[in-house]
């Protein structure tokens, strides 16, 4: 389980705190300030920032709960949240406790500006991105649960660009044709195969040894089909380039 951060403890209290209720709502709806419609809309809102490797749905369900948490500790709260068995609120770990301590007498505005770096209000925009990932991430934890015939594991490794404006960037530049081959998904598939392509790294992410670094979608990405993707990464140690891989076609 990813430990909670700081940041990612700061979002959960202001969903928390500042969910709307409306005279027609039965439960609350998203603070205004996120112009989300759907909770899970809201929390992908913070995904690409504080997701620290957790899946789109586990790091949807992670920051319900640390909502949840914190919803029977705000007072006139309009949600019930987590409760021990005699009725009264679970304590709060240590470091969400220090957050409640920090932000309860702060504004709307004030914890806004807080939790706001971690944000990414276009997230409507990357609905179809969001999709696919979701696709590829559940499709990941099903082949790691997987062994052959033989009884041997099935070890399986993805440069799948993770961060939706990113993927979406290079898309914008792009195009959805693979760049080696010219193959469209959705002239194959129809609607089914609409805005699909995958994005590759020109340089592994695992060279990077772990280190943020600034990716520009013009230069460091490439779009790719599947089959042209998995052959710039065939052989271990060497990835090929977009245009050495054309000349093996």
């Amino acid at each position: 389980m990813e430990k909670r951060s700081t940041a990612f403890l700061e979002v959960a209290f202001y969903l928390s705190k500042f969910g709307v209720l409306t005279k027609v709502d039965k439960y609350p709806s998203p603070p205004a300030r996120l112009n989300a419609n759907k909770w899970n809309q809201a929390y992908r809102i913070f995904y690409e920032n504080l997701n620290a490797g957790r899946t789109i749905i586990a790091f949807g369900n992670s920051l319900n709960n640390a909502r949840d948490a914190f919803d029977s500790h705000l007072p006139n709260s309009i949600r019930i949240g987590w409760l021990s068995d005699n009725k009264s609120p679970n304590p709060l770990g240590k470091e969400a406790q220090i957050i409640f301590d920090e932000l309860i007498n702060k504004s709307e505005k004030e914890i806004w500006d807080i939790i706001s770096l971690h944000s990414d209000l276009k997230v409507k925009d990357y609905k179809q991105i969001f999709d696919d990932l979701i696709g590829f991430q559940e499709s990941e934890s099903e082949y790691k649960k997987s062994k052959t015939e033989g009884g041997k594991k099935i070890v399986t490794s993805s440069v799948y660009e993770r961060k939706p404006s990113l993927r979406n960037s290079a898309v914008q530049i792009h195009g959805l044709e693979c760049m080696v081959c010219g193959f469209n998904f959705e002239e194959h598939y129809g609607i089914w195969g609409k805005g699909f392509i995958e994005v590759h790294h020109i340089k592994p992410l695992s060279e990077k040894n772990g280190k943020e670094t600034e990716t520009n979608p013009q230069t460091d990405l490439a779009v790719l089909c599947a089959n042209c993707h998995r052959m710039v990464h065939r052989k271990k140690g060497i990835t090929l380039s977009v245009e050495e891989l054309k000349k093996k076609l």
